[in-house]
This record gives C-alpha cells, structure tokens and sequence, in this order.
C-alpha cells in the first residue's frame, strides 16, 4: 500500500476492528445516491470556477476578511475537493490545477515570513494566525494525497520539499508555543503536521503530532484528548469550540487508525472521539450549537467540522441515526465515507436521533461540574432546558457559574450573548474578538446567574476560574419533573451559590413550567442582582415601572453593567410578573423576590462607540444590603399568537400565585393555576438520593426520598 492509499483510506472508510475496509470504487454523480451527487456538483462548481480564473496565490496582507485571507481559504477548499473530484473522475484537468496551486505555493512559500496583519495571536504565515495555516495544511493534505501518485517525480519533490514538509516544519518546531498547548489551536496545528508525516513516511513529525515537540506524551494529540473532554466527550471550551475542534480530531484519528491500528484510537479513552461526536449533536437545539462561552449563535450542524465527524462517525459506528443527522445538514464530504454514508441514507436507513436529556460532565476526570440538558420529548426543536454548571472553560471561558438556557418551538427563549465578533468580517477587525467581548459578552451581568457586588466572577480573571470546579450536586433526566442542582463557592470570596433549575410538566399544559430557586448565601452586606436575558417583544408587567425614557442612564461604570442602559425601574410588594411575546407563544416570568427587591428592565448596546453590540432586554432583579438572598421565578410558556388570522390564544398567564418558604432545609414552592389546581415542589438541601424527607403544606404531610418532591395536591389530599 503507498502512502498516498494509506492516507485515502484513513479519511475515508474503516472499520471499527484493525482491518481496514476498502475504498469504493471511483464515480460521477451518474449513479451516486442524490446527496452525494449534489457534493459532487457543488464542488465542481467551485473548482471549474477556480479553473477558469486561473491560479491566484496572492501574497498575503489582510486579516480575515479580507482579500487575501479570503483567496488562500478558497485556494485550499479548491485544492481538498480538486483532489477528491480526481479520484471521482480520474479527469486530469483536476489533477493539474491542484498541482499547478501547490507548485504556486511552493515558489510562494518559502519567501514568507511572520503575517503583516498578525495582532493578537502567533501570527502565520499565509494568515494573520497560526491557526488558519493549520486549518490550510489539513485541507491541503488531503487533496494533495488524492494527485500525489499521479505527479511526475519532479512536481511530488517540490510540493513535499517547499509547501508540505516546511508548513509542518513551522506549525510544529516553529511554533512550540502553539503546538504544545492543551488547545484547539494545538489540535489544529498536530492533525496538519500529523497528516503531512504520514504522507511524507515522516515519522519525527508523527510522532511530535501525537506526544508533542518533546516526544514524552505531556503535550501532542494524544494529550489533548486527555485533557480536553470529559468523559462523556464533552469539550473543555463549550459547544461551539467542540464544534470547531472536531474536524481535526476526527480526520487525524482517521489516519491514525490506517496508518497505526494498533493504537486503536477510535477506542482510546473509552472511545472518546466517537463520544465527543455524539454529544457535539447533543449540545444543539434545532441543530444550531448552544451559544455557550465564546460562540456565535448562528453555528450549526451545517458546518464543514460536522460533515466530515457525522461520515467518519458513522463510517466506524454504522449507526443509522447519524444518517438522520446527514439527512438534516443535506451535505457531506467527498471522502468514501461520505459516499457510503449519502449511500446508505438514500437507501432509507436512517433512524431519528435520540434526543433526550444528557448529564455531560465536565473536566478531564468528570469531576468538574457539568453540562445538564433537560428534555421533555426526542425532538431536536422541542423544550430545552440547559444548565451550565461547568467548569470555567480556559480563555474562551465565560464568567457564568450556574447559569442557564431556554428553547422551545420559537427558538432561544432564555437566551445567551455568546459573544462579541463579526466573523471574518474585515471591517469589524478582520473576524477578531471585539474589546466588547471582554467588556460584555463574557461578563456576569450578560448571563442568566447572580452577580454579587456588580462583580464578575473570579472579579472577571478565566485563570483564577480555571482553580475552581462547579459542584454538580444532583440530577434527575427524566419523568414529569427534571431537575439539575448546582452549587459554587469560590465565584466570590464570601458568597456560596447554590442553585435549582426544574422542568416541570403539567396536565393541561402545552409547555413544560421552569422552577428556578438560586440562593446567595453570604457574609456582610451586598448588592445581589439577578438577571434574566430573553428574546422577544416586552407585552404586559404587573410591576409599575417609573419610564426613564428622556434620560435612560446607564446602569453602572465596569464589569459590563456601562453597556446597560436602564430602560425602566420599579418594586412591587409579593409576587410579580412580565409577560412577552416571542414568535407565536407567550411566556410570563413569575418572581417571588427576597423583600424590597427592586426591578430593573435593561437594554444592551450601551458605550458602545463602533456598534459592536446587539440589542437585547435584560430584567433585572436587584437586593441591596442583604447577607443572604433568596430567588424564586417561574417561566411559564403560555398561548399563541396566528399573524395570518389574526387570532389570539391565551395569552394571560395560566398560573396565578407563586409561593415560596423554608421549611426543616427544604425550599418549598407552591404554584397555583387559574383554574385552582395546586402543585408543590420541594427541594432539600440534603441532596444525597437515600435521604428523607417530609414537610407539613396546608396540613398535609408531604413525604419523599431524594433532593426534589413533587406533589399535585388536590381536594381529595396529596398525591406524589
């Protein structure tokens, strides 16, 4: 077997067992299963186009969006599928122009030093950061193995001696900072320099590939599958890096598995990569990625990261869900396993995927809190509850300790910034993080959890976070009441934050109620401000807010509180409300505030000099001078709004009364609806699953085993 067949093989189709299947033999669209004809549409399109222009491989210049940037991307999608339509087609004409792009790059190449554009990253050289090099080289790889065996002598010596071997020299010796990080940059960087030792029988850069520069195993691709996921395949930096990393991941340990099978890889940590495919689809909802930490909300499964992990996956697993997945993106890789997989789908093998409710721990060793989804229904669009009782997630990291989400049918209810960047965007930095990302986006008071002191957590330093673990205290995934306990004690030196999020179905409801009881236990006197963030147009308060139309000051002067403007304030005595419309449903945020809590609605956008910022609605509930405070609110979907006839469907709140006490360590929770049915909700604070409980509610004795007790009560008595 060459090495170029070796390679082909290892991104393309394999077994779980060492054998290695054998690629499918060459094809047109002429009898290939209708997506992978379309691929194959789609990317002649692209490289005729490319074709026709003729080879352009500029010096580069600009940042990302810029023209240069923009053209060496095109150049190494052109040269990964070029190559791929020359197995497919066996035309020469392909062939020759990814040659004649590799023979361009390697007059260019060796004349360039450090990016001009380089700012705040290890600049490149093709691009204004070493990460995109990486990203060139893996696409280049593999395109390039496609033509490899086909190039006169001459041709294969100068692409592997002025583009391959030096890109893989400078991603790895030149570029140890990155190379040796525990990063997704790091992942990046060892799958291209991996790629070009197998194809170039290199072993030195293999080997630095998988242990790092040093060879012992404390650095390299091997250790960042160790320290980057958690055992249930969860990414240390959110969903939308897990996103981003994949690609790398799953195509190296691809060729790994050709090219050294007895490393077993797709069985190493308990078959971690495979496990981190499967959750990259289950942190989605309506198969966009949850904006957590650093993210762009507008990500979704339909992203060159995922095509490749969905083919590979299922090319090792044969798991006919993965199909439905492909089904949805309506795309696939030109690889044998993208054809095998479009095969299969078109052949009616596709199964739906298993959405439910995950508890995804977080941390090397699942120790470090987690990521809990809490689903009603296996429906990818369906209600959605996430709890982020993470760990801090290194540099991309947010300051959110027990913060949370919320979807359903309409989209991103509760909602998350992600964060502040226009993506390759030249004119907003050319795709670079804004100053607002530090500034908002990743501050406290731009999240669903508590703020103590107008502080952000860890007083906003990702290090100090990255000491420090959530406790994940206890969960339920199923049944009519789902719930997820959190607790943390460091995000403050004298506060402990303990918090309980519950997705409560009720007969007679169309969506699920959500329960969140959040305590601030302190020592002293502080200013606890609770914030709600969510998408939709304000419709009803029985707060009576005092306008500050003319003036609209800005709620404070640091820690993202100066990019608020205060749209209105107001207190209320007992429970309170605010009701919005969002897409065709209602939602009311029933509240039973800590005394003399004062509401605040807010706005985002504020010191905002280049217009960096979205503007989104804030409700704020807000304590002052308090050593412990109490939280207590509901949101409850309600009703429907049809535009076209103009009708309306409940759009009052089905529930009238919100009550809370404390009772013997346990939060008890009474919801009353309109048509006088009661629910009580208990949680203890005895979280272990052995311990019992009972508490007395209007002369009845509640009793129950474990964190939570619910109970329907009716005039006939208690009913668990």
């Amino acid at each position: 077997m060459t090495r170029t067949l070796a390679l082909l093989l290892a991104v393309a189709t394999f077994s779980a067992a060492p054998a290695i299947a054998q690629a499918p033999p060459a094809a047109t669209t002429q009898g290939a299963s209708p997506l992978f004809a379309a691929e194959i549409e789609r990317a002649q399109a692209g490289v005729e186009a490319s074709i026709r222009a003729g080879i352009n491989v500029p010096v580069p210049k600009d940042p990302g969006g810029g023209f240069t940037h923009e053209q060496h991307k095109r150049n190494y999608r052109t040269i990964f599928e070029g190559g791929q339509l020359f197995r497919l087609t066996r035309d020469a004409r392909y062939r020759d122009h990814v040659r004649d792009l590799l023979l361009a790059y390697a007059d260019l190449y060796p004349k360039l030093g450090p990016h001009p554009a380089a700012a705040n990253q290890i600049p490149g050289r093709l691009f204004w950061q070493s990460l995109n090099d990486s990203v060139f080289l893996v696409n280049a790889v593999q395109g390039y193995a496609e033509i490899r065996d086909a190039l006169p002598a001459a041709d294969r010596q100068r692409i592997d001696d002025q583009v391959i071997r030096p890109m893989a020299r400078f991603l790895s010796d030149g570029s140890p900072e990155v190379i040796n990080r525990i990063h997704n940059h790091a992942t990046w960087a060892a799958a291209g320099v991996g790629l070009s030792g197998y194809l170039l029988g290199d072993r030195d850069l293999v080997d630095k590939a998988l242990l790092g520069l040093d060879k012992s195993g404390k650095a390299g691709f091997l250790r960042q599958l160790d320290l980057l996921f958690s055992p249930d395949g969860y990414y240390a930096e959110g969903p939308y890096y897990q996103r981003y990393a994949l690609q790398p991941f799953v195509v190296f340990a691809a060729v790994i598995a050709a090219n050294d099978p007895d490393r077993k890889i797709f069985e190493y940590r308990d078959g971690i990569v495979l496990k981190a495919i499967r959750t990259a689809v289950d942190v989605t909802h309506d198969g966009f990625f949850l904006p957590i930490n650093d993210a762009m909300p507008d990500k979704s499964l339909r992203t060159e990261e995922l095509y490749h992990a969905v083919a590979i996956a299922y090319s090792a697993t044969k798991d006919p869900s993965f199909l439905s997945i492909a089904d949805w993106q309506g795309r696939t890789v030109l690889t044998p396993a993208g054809q095998a997989m479009a095969a299969d789908l078109a052949a009616g093998r596709a199964k739906p995927w298993p959405f439910g409710s995950r508890l995804l721990s977080d941390g090397p060793d699942g120790k470090g809190g987690a990521l809990v989804l809490l689903r009603t229904k296996a429906d990818p669009t369906g209600p959605l509850l996430v709890a982020k009782n993470t760990v801090q997630g290194m540099g991309h990291g947010h300051f959110d300790r027990l913060g949370w989400l919320y979807y359903d049918e309409t989209g991103a209810v509760v909602t998350d910034y992600g964060a502040a960047r226009f993506l390759n965007v030249e004119a907003k930095r050319g795709g670079r993080y804004l100053p607002e990302n530090d500034s908002w986006a990743s501050a406290t008071i731009a999240h669903n959890t508590l703020v103590v002191d107008e502080q952000s957590h860890f007083a906003g330093d990702w290090k100090e976070g990255e000491k420090s673990s959530t406790r994940q205290l206890a969960a339920s995934l199923e049944g009519p009441t789902r719930y997820a306990i959190g607790e943390i004690d460091s995000a403050y030196k004298d506060v402990r934050i303990r918090r309980a999020l519950l997705l409560i179905e009720v007969d007679g409801l169309s969506n699920p109620l959500s329960l969140d009881i959040l305590h601030g236990t302190g020592s002293g006197r502080h200013r606890y401000d609770l914030p709600l963030h969510f998408s939709g147009q304000i419709i009803d308060s029985d707060i009576a807010f005092d306008r500050k139309l003319a003036e609209r000051p800005v709620l404070g002067k640091a820690n993202g509180y100066q990019h608020l403007w205060v749209d209105g304030e107001g207190t209320k005595a007992g429970k309170a409300r605010l009701t919005w419309m969002q897409g065709s449903r209602f939602y009311s945020y029933h509240m039973a505030p800590p005394t003399g809590t004062q509401f605040i609605v807010a706005e985002s956008g504020a010191n905002d000099p280049e217009f960096n910022l979205r503007r989104e609605p804030a409700l704020i509930q807000r304590v002052d001078g308090a050593a412990d405070a109490t939280f207590v609110s509901l949101l409850e979907p309600h009703g429907a709004y049809d535009a076209s006839a103009e009708t309306v469907v409940a759009s009052s709140a089905r529930v009238s009364a919100l009550e809370h006490r404390k009772e013997k360590g346990v939060d008890i929770v009474l919801i009353t609806l309109i048509d006088g049915r009661r629910l009580a909700i208990a949680v203890a604070d005895d979280v272990t699953a052995a311990s019992k409980h009972s508490v007395t509610v209007d002369g009845r004795t509640l009793a129950w085993t474990g964190p939570v007790g619910r109970f329907d009560l009716v005039k006939t008595g208690a009913k668990k």
